[in-house]
């Protein structure tokens, strides 16, 4: 008779789980190369393989090299174009990620080692294949279920390669006009809170109207209005999963009536507060 033999099993704790992929990119774009700008519930990762760019991500404008990759965390209003007289060779890809580990990776920049570059460079192709092989097959099938289980693995592979590791210092641009564009979006969200002008925004930003737009428009395809409503619109998704009603969130930002709150989460998300967070459970 076999002995059964007892242990103490322990549970696997992770840092970070990817859930989902959505976009795999390996370009070269031209010189004159520019990138409006976009805002998705996920996470996006920016890695510069030759050349140079220029990159926003909410008020923090970056200048990338060969070799540095940048990090958007969900919900990051981010934009990027050619810069240096380059024409730059770019891998982007994109990701759902559950975690705390993940907190790690916001606002964070770094420049990687040769072994990271080409984790890249595999998660970019990985990616892409699982991608592809979605369209071909349907996602219950073994061949996407493989490809997909590779993606994931190389992401969380790349991303404990370089969690509490040190980020690059001095990574954002320090122009004058950075500076304005930091300083106007961070007035933003100080007064998210608040119905407030272009005029009054101009005001609090110590400047006039004309040179608050003219300096805004330099790091930022949307008009000033446009841009503190995406501000509004972030704070509001935010409350709106943390399970705060939508009447208080209206109340909470600043909106005149729930209704026009109601109209304008719409006309911006693409969905009603309702169906927003609905889709998003």
């Amino acid at each position: 008779m076999f002995p059964v033999v007892f242990y103490d099993m322990k549970e696997i704790r992770k840092l970070f789980t990817i859930q989902s992929i959505a976009s795999s990119l390996d370009v070269i774009r031209p010189k004159n190369f520019y990138f409006k700008g976009e805002i998705h519930d996920f996470w996006e990762v920016v890695f510069v393989l030759d050349g140079s760019v220029t990159a926003t991500a909410d008020e923090r404008v970056y200048k990338l090299t060969s070799g540095q990759v940048l990090f958007h965390k969900p919900l990051e209003f981010h934009r990027i174009w050619s810069s240096n007289d380059t024409e730059p060779h770019i891998l982007i890809f994109s990701f759902d990620a559950a975690g705390e580990g993940m907190s790690f990776f916001e606002n964070k920049l770094f420049s990687l080692e040769e072994k990271d570059i080409r984790k890249v460079i595999d998660i970019s192709a990985k990616v892409r294949a699982a991608l592809d092989e979605s369209k071909r097959e349907s996602i219950s099938s073994e061949k996407y279920i493989l490809a997909s289980q590779r993606a994931a693995n190389a992401i969380e592979s790349f991303l404990l390669s370089l969690y509490n590791t040190e980020e690059t210092k001095h990574i954002l641009t320090g122009s004058s006009g950075s500076e304005d564009y930091k300083k106007i979006v961070r007035v933003m969200h100080e007064n998210a809170d608040k119905n407030i002008s272009v005029s009054q925004i101009a005001f609090l930003c110590n400047m006039s109207v004309s040179s608050l737009k003219k300096k805004f428009s330099m790091y930022s395809d949307k008009g000033v209005g446009k841009y503190f409503m995406y501000v509004k619109m972030r704070k509001a998704i935010t409350m709106l999963c943390e399970g705060i009603s939508a009447p208080e969130i209206s109340d909470r930002l600043g909106f005149s009536s729930v209704n026009y709150f109601y109209a304008a989460f719409k006309r911006e998300i693409g969905l009603t507060p309702r169906e927003y967070l609905s889709q998003s459970r």
